[in-house]
């Protein structure tokens, strides 16, 4: 039997042979341009819908090259259609979890915790002071802090302890 017969079901019948006869080749020609599977078969659903509204004009000789034209056009549309799609869809989903609040309040909180070590090493005997200070924040070594001030290394140590006992302290009661 002929590929078109144009009796009384003739475009059912020949409807069916298209769909017999290129159906793999189609699905093959859509699936290496789209990798979603799900988007090839509407992509060939689309195919297949072209094809209906334009099978009057089908015939033996054109059917092949119709067919594969209708297939480029499809991904072709398919592939502009993505582009079109606007970001927005995928970011109205996500629900980001807003955490500046607990940012803000730890940064406070670690800025009063530093106020109030600066306040209490305000309160220190002023050579304790100057002693932490050196070796804390200034990185001065013990023993350059022992020439600097013509004391014993075991003095600086001494009173470096006694500064970091009295910071503790002040820390753990406030």
């Amino acid at each position: 039997m002929p590929l078109f017969s144009r009796n009384k079901n003739g475009y059912d019948v020949m409807f069916q042979k298209i769909y017999e006869t290129y159906w793999n080749r189609m699905f093959a020609m859509v699936s290496r341009k789209v990798k979603d599977r799900d988007d090839v078969f509407d992509i060939l659903q689309n195919i297949f819908f072209h094809l209906w509204n334009y099978r009057k004009s089908l015939t033996e000789q054109n059917a092949e090259s119709v067919i594969i034209k209708t297939c480029i056009q499809e991904i072709s549309n398919f592939s502009t259609r993505q582009k079109k799609i606007p970001y927005t869809i995928g970011i109205a989903d996500l629900h980001l979890s807003d955490d500046s609040d607990d940012r803000l309040m730890a940064i406070l909180d670690e800025e009063r915790e530093l106020e109030k070590l600066r306040l209490s090493i305000e309160l220190l005997p002023p050579t304790q002071k100057k002693i932490l200070t050196m070796n804390k924040f200034e990185g001065i070594s013990r023993e350059k802090i022992a020439n600097n001030l013509n004391i014993s290394p075991k003095a600086v140590k001494k009173q470096i302890s006694k500064a970091i006992i009295f910071l503790r302290e002040r820390q753990n009661n406030s």
